[in-house]
């Protein structure tokens, strides 16, 4: 009977398994989860590199959990894109025990497949990012919150203690589970007349989750990088101060709102969000004080990432695809139960309605698992995943590119802007290709490297020695950015020459005759003198 009783989540389980898997090697390594991966091998490699974060204006929680498979022998990338595996899989759980609290059994069966098939969760489950971790920790953070408001327990307040801390450590988002942290109180008992004593026992255990969490918390201040850690996250620009965002809501609704519909009605679907206006409806009218919890879950994180993050990147929106999950799954549920009741045949009515409100999903999930790299992602997706200079497209293949190229001796390639991290990690540990980061002038070894990228910012008017040839492009998706390739060399006579060796193979010239031709072409002698002592 148990095992009859759990097959439905099993099926769940193993479709989301299923699915995350086949992506989970071949997303194109996106910028940020790249230097993620990088940060992990850095905490792996070194133990004063185990803050590293800290010093990008990012937390390190990930970037640990990263080091620690890498310990085990797995890639930096698959490294952090196992974390946020780990972590989906968490969420997952979590989302079925959240929804039977609200709606039964059948609520959790619906919204343990809505967040099995959710793009939104789909894409980031796969990606090393922060986002799939601190949602997991979050939706975590509310199911112990709302267990500790029903009963008071040591054991769940140090569990949400330890939740809390993680939630801290992983990313600013965190936050926001001690933000609602007194908004479990919803939930809390208040008849009878043991309730002062209660509500005391209640607060005794709250104060030792968040000392615990506090604790957890000052272990960022073991840091050398910590005193730097405030001017080093303002310095990248991707969130505004609590006095901006409330001073301008409206402006920055207005500002922001148009790209997060957007990539909400793309990666949600517009059927899956009116099941969840749906599920919100009748959560009201079944557990008032319960819904009421849950809707804050859903909409803080929301109007966190409006208010204050202002580049509307859809992955700021993966915390709220816990509750969503919730309340879509609840509609689903409820919707089925509603129409399967007032028909001669339920069950292929009920079946209908649910495959009405996940098919939109499904259609969108299968065009990223057919192909993750040119799936038509909404908004501002579309250029961070597959189109833009930020996407992971190409660099795998200019990787191998280089590799190809390489001969015994090292091939140096220079970046002036745009460089992505993946490209490290794609070349793994290949002594034969030295990437150096590049500056205008005839200074440095990128003033005479074999070969430079070019990744959406232009050239510098002043690139070394030579003349720069286009040897190598990849077309990005979507008319997207090019990830382009130069050979560094000179040309004589529409002949291009790489080497100082092919330059006099090529002329045939006596020494004192090809010294001649040095000396009468300066721009070709400063190139050959610079190259041959390279």
């Amino acid at each position: 009977m148990r095992v009859r009783a759990a097959a439905p989540f099993a099926g769940a389980a193993l479709l989301m398994i299923a699915m995350r898997l086949s992506l989970l090697w071949r997303f194109p390594p996106f910028l940020d989860e790249s230097l993620y991966a990088t940060w992990a091998t850095r905490v792996h490699d070194s133990v004063n590199d185990r803050f590293v974060a800290l010093a990008y204006g990012k937390l390190p929680l990930l970037s640990w959990l990263g080091a620690g498979l890498v310990f085990a022998g797995i890639h930096p990338l698959d490294s952090v894109r196992l974390v946020s595996f780990a972590a989906g899989l968490l969420s997952l759980g979590v989302v079925a025990a959240l929804a039977a609290r609200l709606g039964g059994r059948d609520a959790a069966i619906a919204s343990a497949f809505v967040y099995a098939l959710l793009p939104l969760a789909l894409v980031h489950d796969v990606l090393g990012l922060m986002e799939p971790l601190v949602t997991a920790l979050l939706a975590l953070a509310l199911y112990l919150q709302l267990r500790l408001a029903e009963r008071a327990s040591m054991a769940v307040a140090l569990g949400l203690g330890l939740v809390l801390g993680a939630a801290l450590l992983t990313k600013e988002t965190g936050e926001i589970a001690l933000v609602l942290f007194p908004a479990s109180l919803i939930v809390f008992d208040w008849s009878g007349r043991q309730v002062v004593r209660r509500l005391v026992g209640w607060g005794a255990h709250a104060l030792v989750a968040l000392l615990l969490a506090g604790a957890a918390y000052l272990i960022l201040t073991l840091s050398d990088y910590w005193d730097d850690y405030p001017q080093a996250r303002r310095s990248l620009g991707t969130f505004r101060d609590l006095g901006d965002g409330l001073a301008h809501p409206l402006r920055w609704l207005q500002a922001e709102w148009r790209d997060y519909g957007t990539e909400l009605l793309g990666f949600v679907t517009i059927p899956l969000l009116i099941a969840c206006v749906i599920g919100i409806v009748v959560a009201f009218g079944i557990r008032r004080r319960l819904a009421v919890l849950y809707l804050l879950w859903l909409l803080v994180p929301l109007v966190v990432a409006i208010l204050f993050l202002p580049n509307p990147f859809v992955r700021y929106l993966v915390p709220i695809t816990p509750t969503l999950a919730v309340f879509a799954g609840l509609g689903i549920a409820a919707s089925a139960a509603f129409v399967s009741g007032r028909v001669a045949r339920p069950r292929r009515l009920g079946v209908l309605v649910v495959v009405v409100a996940l098919a939109a999903a499904v259609v969108f999930d299968a065009r990223v698992v057919a192909d993750p790299a040119t799936a038509p992602y909404p908004g501002l997706s579309r250029d961070e995943y597959a189109s833009g200079w930020a996407a992971g497209t190409g660099w795998r293949e200019l990787a191998d590119v280089l590799q190809r190229r390489a001969d015994a001796h090292e091939v140096v390639v220079a970046s002036y802007a745009g460089l992505s991290d993946a490209l490290l990690l794609s070349l793994g540990d290949d002594p034969r290709v030295q990437i150096v980061a590049g500056q205008p002038g005839n200074s440095g070894p990128e003033a005479t490297s074999d070969y430079v990228v070019e990744n959406g910012t232009p050239l510098p008017s002043d690139p070394g020695y030579g003349v720069l040839v286009r040897t190598w492009a990849y077309e990005r998706p979507h008319h997207g950015t090019p990830l382009v390739l130069y050979r560094r060399g000179v040309q004589w006579q529409g002949q291009m020459y790489v080497t100082p060796d092919d330059l006099r193979a090529g002329l045939g010239l006596p020494d004192a005759d090809f010294d001649r031709f040095i000396a009468a072409h300066p721009d070709i002698g400063a190139w050959y003198r610079a190259t041959a002592s390279r």
